[in-house]
């Protein structure tokens, strides 16, 4: 709600009248100026009297009374949002209001949150480090594997490039899907459509897709568990003869099902934190690995010619469009966590569009600072060679691959429970709109989970070469979640609201 009166604080004329802006906008710069004159409350008492010498101009709304004049390092914690440019949508007007209440409460509470500066960050459930865990270890699985082949695909600069334009589109949908969440009260990405536009139909279609989605990557999850082990137990240093299919059955009763049994995703903010440990690790060993790789390591004769043909040998970029898209796909859903992005919003207890906006940047952030170097160090390691999955390009008999086996088969176990929560709860709302809350909610959500698992194994121990078929339906699905539905959702409920340049 805006004043009572269209005035400033300060005495000055509360409208635009004489800047050519609408009466409009000046609801817009209170609540801006609200936001101003209490982060300066906070500032003021904190400081020592040096403070003073500040211009007291700066913070009055006399001066904020434009929105291209207004100051960018503060207007991205509203998200550069002109809420003066107000739409029909009911969606818009709910956002309007629950993030003003959002924001001026953060900046009221800043001092007393536990993710305030100068303070540890806290992985407590629903803070901001445990929200980035969650969506890093979202996007972070077995895809990785993939990546230096997707350099061998494009190319160096064009993979580059394309890991670039995922991670910034990954980044804006992930921001409008926690936002909108968060600041209409939806639950899911169904709700969150049917709110916007979509209708029942629309939900339902949400719920479908997500469903599939996440089925298929619990499937692929388990194939990959039954391809890491085998090759662990198998290996010289070990030298089991466990089948693939007991491998497959035994992980997912053991590891699998008992996790996933967890219904809420702060139960899993502990896995999420051991998920993105183990892949920064296995990062870091390709990346030291590359020398020994290299050709001409460790002769004495021919090391430089060897050293300099390896150079013609490297792909820089590849202008076939076949590949490019190939290249793009792989690029593009290695940063999709977008199936926990609602929930890791419902969570978040300090809920201004400033830490939202952090919680997506981060890890994005992350994501591709680790996949530039995993994806970098398979490709040179290998070149022309690389396969599909790099690390079967490594002898089974190194110590130091076989120890990144092993802790990279930890992720993939304690991976798919992590992309099978969604799915469930999009199963569940299928079923029954109660079948998600009430008593008999926990006894329901197990069986979902069952079913499903067992289901996933059944097809794993019969088929290993599904993983193909599933990489296409997950391609396919995973455009209606990471691009098609965040756009639709922001042209229905974020658009209105913001400059038609920016929009």
């Amino acid at each position: 709600a805006g004043p009572p009166a269209m005035g400033c604080p300060d005495g000055s004329a509360g409208g635009v009248a004489g800047h050519g802006a609408s009466g409009g906008e000046t609801v817009w710069v209170y609540h801006y100026a609200e936001l101003r004159r209490m982060e300066s409350a906070v500032e003021r008492a904190a400081s020592t009297a040096g403070s003073s010498q500040c211009s007291s101009a700066s913070l009055t709304p006399a001066c904020l009374r434009e929105y291209g004049s207004l100051p960018h390092a503060h207007l991205w914690r509203w998200l550069w949002l002109d809420f003066s440019r107000e739409g029909p949508s009911p969606a818009t007007q709910r956002l309007k209001r629950k993030m003003s209440g959002c924001n001026l409460q953060a900046l009221a509470d800043a001092d007393s949150d536990d993710d305030a500066m100068g303070r540890l960050p806290s992985i407590k459930e629903g803070s901001l480090s445990a929200s980035v865990f969650t969506l890093v270890s979202s996007a972070m699985g077995a895809g990785c594997l993939s990546l230096p082949f997707m350099f061998r695909q494009s190319g160096i600069l064009l993979g580059l490039v394309m890991l670039l334009v995922g991670a910034v589109l990954a980044h804006l949908s992930l921001v409008i899907l926690m936002c909108c969440a968060k600041y209409t009260d939806s639950g899911s990405i169904s709700r969150l459509v049917a709110l916007t536009g979509g209708g029942g139909a629309g939900g339902r279609a949400v719920d479908v897709a997500i469903a599939v989605y996440g089925i298929a990557a619990v499937l692929c999850y388990l194939i990959f568990i039954g391809d890491f082990f085998s090759g662990i137990v198998r290996s010289p240093f070990l030298g089991w003869h466990i089948s693939r299919e007991t491998l497959i059955v035994g992980l997912a009763a053991v590891v699998v099902w008992p996790v996933s049994l967890f219904r809420s995703l702060g139960a899993l903010r502990y896995v999420c934190v051991l998920s993105v440990g183990a892949i920064c690790l296995t990062a870091a060993v390709v990346a030291c690995r590359v020398p020994e790789h290299w050709p001409g390591a460790g002769q004495a004769d021919g090391a430089g010619e060897l050293g300099t043909d390896v150079w013609a040998e490297l792909e820089w970029w590849n202008p076939d469009p076949f590949r490019a898209l190939q290249s793009f796909s792989i690029a593009l859903f290695a940063f999709a966590a977008h199936t926990n992005a609602v929930p890791v919003a419902s969570a978040l207890k300090r809920a201004d569009s400033g830490t939202i906006w952090c919680v997506s940047l981060y890890s994005v952030g992350v994501e591709f600072v680790f996949y530039a170097v995993m994806g970098l160090a398979g490709y040179l390691s290998f070149r022309g060679a690389t396969k599909q999955d790099f690390i079967l390009n490594y002898s089974n008999d190194d110590v130091v691959v076989f120890f990144v086996r092993c802790v990279y088969g930890v992720v993939v176990c304690l991976g798919a429970p992590i992309n099978l929560s969604p799915a469930a709860s999009s199963i569940l709302g299928l079923l029954s709109p109660r079948a998600q809350h009430g008593g008999a909610a926990g006894s329901t959500h197990a069986a979902v989970v069952t079913l499903v698992i067992a289901g996933c194994v059944c097809v794993a121990v019969w088929s290993e070469h599904i993983a193909d078929v599933i990489g296409l339906c997950g391609a396919s699905l995973g455009t209606l979640i990471v691009l098609v539905w965040p756009a639709m959702i922001y042209r229905r409920g974020v658009f209105a609201p913001h400059p038609p340049s920016f929009a």
